[in-house]
């Protein structure tokens, strides 16, 4: 018998100009093909979205790989405020653990 694995599923920005609960419904469906044993890479622009649904993270920048591994550990408001050029927040949510990344806005 010959088993047959899906192709990878690669997506570039698919959350981009979509709600909030659609974004959520287009990354849930990305975890459970992953978890169902697909490859599955998905370029996001936004990493508190990537910190939300992602098993493993890679931040590029200029072209170079600056960090790879799961959310937790890769997303430091060093790191992130670095890339963006842009001070960020990195926060653990009190919930869940997750790491939600918000840029410091001074208002």
């Amino acid at each position: 018998m010959v088993t047959r694995r899906a192709p990878p599923l690669l997506l570039d920005e698919p959350t981009a100009a979509l709600d909030l609960e659609h974004q959520g419904l287009v990354l849930r469906l990305c975890r459970e093909r992953a978890r169902e044993g697909g490859a599955v890479v998905v370029v996001l622009p936004d990493p508190g979205l990537a910190a939300a649904y992602a098993h493993r993270v890679a931040i590029l920048c200029a072209g170079q790989v600056a960090a790879d591994g799961p959310p937790g550990e890769v997303f430091t408001a060093r790191l992130l405020s670095e890339v963006y050029d842009q001070p960020v927040e990195v926060l653990p949510h009190p919930r869940t653990g997750a790491v939600p990344v918000t840029p410091k806005r001074n208002l």
